[in-house]
């Protein structure tokens, strides 16, 4: 675990572009020498990290660091960000990662990637995951990207002003205090999922709650949340299972409470999210409460 403090960090932009990829364009794998963020505009994408499989739609992006074995691919022609980066770096000054990216073994990808951590001060640090879908990420990666290629002076401080912005924002949208604008009509079936996220919700159940047809309604929620319905029904359930876990309540009972047929399942799935086993969670909750 890869620790920073917010009060003291330091960001260096390495390497920002927005860009274009043919159908199966492939990076990997590979290991970089500092910490990347790819960002899907348009199209789709897969990063493989771990032993996870990450698909990456338009509105989301990855994060991935240093000493963690990748393999990232473009399924269709896509338009993305790129941004590598230092979270903690004396210089500004940016030093293109290109000279010091490593190529690997395929069995290397079976390598846990690193994690990241940001304390906000006397508060608890939150993960960098390694996907997200947060609102009002492109403003940020567009700004980056002119600043970079116009290379004026004194770029490099606004390089590391730009991204410690837009690391707070990240950090703020995971904290819940920046919430999407959405349509009434959505905004009903939010609230349904946030009421019940151990509910097994279709997307015809939904989509009725609003008047929609479940192909429209899959294509708006996408296009508003950035994420499709099921993988917002599972984010809500981990959100859940935190406040239930640092109840002290048994993480099987857990796992029943919020619908998964398996702790197994229940298991696999919050890793996923928060790079963190339940068990792992609730330790580092109680020595963090400590």
């Amino acid at each position: 675990m890869r620790i920073y403090s917010i009060v003291d960090l330091k960001p260096t932009v390495n390497f920002a572009s927005r860009d274009q990829a043919e159908p199966c364009t492939v990076w990997g794998p590979r290991i970089i020498p500092d910490c990347q963020i790819f960002y899907v505009i348009r199209g789709s994408a897969v990063l493989q990290l771990g032993n996870e499989q990450i698909a990456i739609a338009s509105g989301q992006g990855v994060f991935f660091g240093s000493e963690s074995p990748h393999r990232l691919e473009t399924l269709e022609e896509t338009d993305y960000y790129s941004v590598h980066f230092h979270f903690d770096h004396v210089s500004p000054a940016p030093v293109h990662p290109a000279y010091a990216i490593l190529g690997c073994e395929p069995e290397q990808l079976a390598q846990e990637a690193a994690r990241y951590e940001v304390s906000l001060g006397d508060r608890r640090g939150e993960l960098f995951p390694h996907k997200f879908a947060y609102p009002g990420m492109e403003p940020f990666l567009l700004r980056l990207v002119k600043e970079y290629r116009g290379g004026h002076g004194w770029f490099d401080w606004s390089l590391r002003g730009i991204m410690l912005e837009m690391i707070t924002h990240m950090l703020r949208c995971q904290l819940g205090e920046i919430k999407r604008v959405v349509s009434p009509f959505l905004a009903a079936t939010l609230d349904a999922i946030r009421a019940e996220p151990e509910r097994h919700w279709t997307v015809a159940e939904l989509a009725a709650l609003c008047g929609y047809h479940p192909v429209h309604y899959s294509r708006l929620f996408k296009m508003e949340m950035g994420t499709s319905p099921k993988d917002y029904l599972m984010t809500e359930r981990v959100k859940r299972a935190k406040q239930l876990l640092l109840s002290g309540e048994r993480i099987e009972s857990i796992a029943e409470r919020l619908g998964y047929n398996s702790i197994h399942y229940f298991s696999n799935n919050f890793k996923q999210q928060t790079g963190l086993t339940p068990s792992e969670y609730r330790q580092q909750g109680r020595v963090d409460l400590a």
